[in-house]
């Protein structure tokens, strides 16, 4: 039969905050409450509670901007609070 072996470990509970990540290109203004973005990895000013909000929150403010600027900036993804995207 098959021989399976216990698993001792607990798996990892599941992330409590995201955060949105971009790679900035070019320094631009963003709002007056976030402030100035400057070239490199930039995470986002907001956490949230869940991967798919923070993605969709990512799309909203993309589609947000002035579109010449959206070439300044790649969104990296939405990651759990207190990791950073590897270059």
């Amino acid at each position: 039969m098959l021989d399976l072996q216990e698993r001792l470990t607990k798996p990892a509970a599941p992330a409590k905050h995201w955060r949105n990540w971009y790679r900035v290109h070019k320094r631009m203004g963003v709002t007056k409450r976030v402030g100035v973005w400057h070239p490199g990895l930039t995470r986002g000013p907001d956490l949230f509670p869940s991967k798919d909000i923070a993605e969709q929150h990512a799309l909203d403010f993309i589609a947000a901007v002035f579109p010449h600027t959206r070439s300044w900036f790649d969104y990296l993804g939405a990651l759990p609070e207190g990791e950073e995207p590897s270059d």
